[in-house]
């Protein structure tokens, strides 16, 4: 028995090191695409109403987002935050969806731009755009960071972008389940690309940007505070005024309040005792705590408490201590995983993010080595598989046993990352080594 560890940890270096090389890794990124678009298609040409063969609406959640343009077009402005207008019209548009099915739209009211322009024209098309309009967004966000690194490995190239094409939370959730986490993709890249570019305004600019879901600043906005990133921040909270501008401007002070009404419904229903929501598809640790633990509100609230307590301590001696580094895109890389994890609201299409985390992390990696070709430790790349395969059967495992095995993968990252980056006082190559 006491051999087994190293049975495991010689497998795993099997694993990775020799079986997962550049040709198996592009078969099996080309497989799960090619696959993905047979779905799709077959989505499209089986559609009748809005119902596919496969039983769910063609689109998924993106009906909401759709209605929610069609009320702004034909109602009044303000109704887009109306959850009983909202749901007839759903139910109009999916007369197959389920009664009781809830989709209201959530986002800020100056979100609604697009989808007011994409409700102009028939449902199947609409959803067709927006797919073409977050693929852009994404690969055009991937190649922001991929610009800035220098030296960047040629042969590594497709092999980083198949890999992020093919990954799941934003094949499958994102794209098929008609999310928006490709908008916030692009936003932070063009936030660090500009960073690095040292063009702050336009960094913070963008940044503000992703209030749209203001869960996803929950740990950013601290790390600008406690890093010194003042200019930043300071053109972070004017584009959070011009977007308040905007808010009010597309839907009036009723609008703005209808808003706020479902951030704090919102809030409730992620934070009581009884949600409503599938707490199976969501990553952060109040999700994770929910599943685990049911109906033990009290039990839950402690051990959520208690994992903020432990965590943030090592990650605010990390910011306050990067504030000399030579490296400033360690904070983002490690902010952006823990920020995941440390929520009270990451559905895992939002995981699309990671993919941000990892693209820094890996050039942190390779210019530390100081080597040619990108060489990357074997437990780094262990965790890259896992962050890859995991979230395929983290929601069916999830349903059967109460356990988000993704929120441990993601926190697993995060901690390595503050392992790897010297927030614990150890060198990094005596880590590696």
């Amino acid at each position: 028995m006491a051999d087994i560890p190293d049975k495991i940890v010689a497998w795993v270096r099997d694993t990775v090191e020799r079986r997962l090389t550049p040709q198996y890794v592009r078969f099996i990124c080309l497989l799960v695409i090619a696959v993905y678009l047979t779905v799709l298609v077959v989505s499209f040409t089986t559609s009748v109403r809005g119902r596919t063969i496969f039983g769910p609406p063609l689109g998924a959640d993106f009906g909401a987002y759709y209605v929610a343009g069609v009320i702004f077009n034909q109602w009044q402005p303000q109704q887009i935050y109306d959850n009983e207008l909202h749901h007839r019209l759903y139910q109009e548009q999916f007369p197959s969806a389920p009664a009781d099915e809830q989709l209201p739209y959530v986002n800020a009211p100056f979100f609604i731009l697009p989808f007011v322009i994409l409700a102009r024209v028939p449902y199947p098309l609409a959803y067709l755009l927006w797919i073409i309009l977050s693929i852009t967004l994404y690969v055009a966000g991937f190649s922001l960071i991929c610009r800035t690194w220098e030296g960047f490995p040629a042969q590594a190239w497709s092999i980083a972008l198949l890999l992020a094409l093919s990954f799941m939370p934003f094949l499958v959730e994102c794209l098929a389940g008609g999310q928006t986490s490709a908008v916030a993709f692009f936003c932070l890249a063009l936030a660090i690309n500009q960073e690095r570019a040292r063009h702050f305004i336009s960094s913070g600019l963008a940044l503000s940007l992703c209030a749209y879901k203001p869960t996803l600043l929950l740990l950013i906005v601290p790390m600008l505070l406690i890093t010194r990133r003042y200019s930043t921040l300071s053109a972070f909270v004017a584009g959070i005024g011009l977007l308040a501008v905007v808010s009010l401007l597309l839907v009036g002070k009723q609008g703005c309040v209808g808003y706020i009404n479902t951030l704090l419904y919102f809030s409730k229903a992620s934070t009581g005792v009884v949600s409503g929501l599938k707490s199976w598809k969501y990553v952060d640790i109040n999700s994770f705590f929910r599943l685990l633990l049911g109906p033990s509100p009290y039990l839950r609230w402690a051990m959520t408490v208690a994992a903020f307590l432990i965590a943030m301590p090592s990650l605010v001696q990390f910011w306050w201590n990067s504030r000399r580094s030579q490296q400033p895109v360690m904070d983002w890389a490690l902010t952006i995983t823990c920020g995941l994890v440390l929520n009270v609201y990451v559905g895992i299409y939002d995981c699309t993010l990671v993919v941000l985390s990892l693209l820094l992390t890996t050039e942190i990696l390779s210019r530390r080595q100081n080597k040619d070709e990108l060489w990357l430790p074997t437990s780094y790349k262990f965790i890259l598989l896992l962050v890859y395969v995991v979230p395929w059967i983290t929601q069916p495992v999830a349903r059967f046993t109460d356990i988000q095995i993704y929120t441990i993968v993601l926190a697993l990252l995060g901690g390595w990352q503050l392992i790897q980056f010297g927030a614990t006082g150890r060198k990094w190559q005596e880590v590696v080594n």
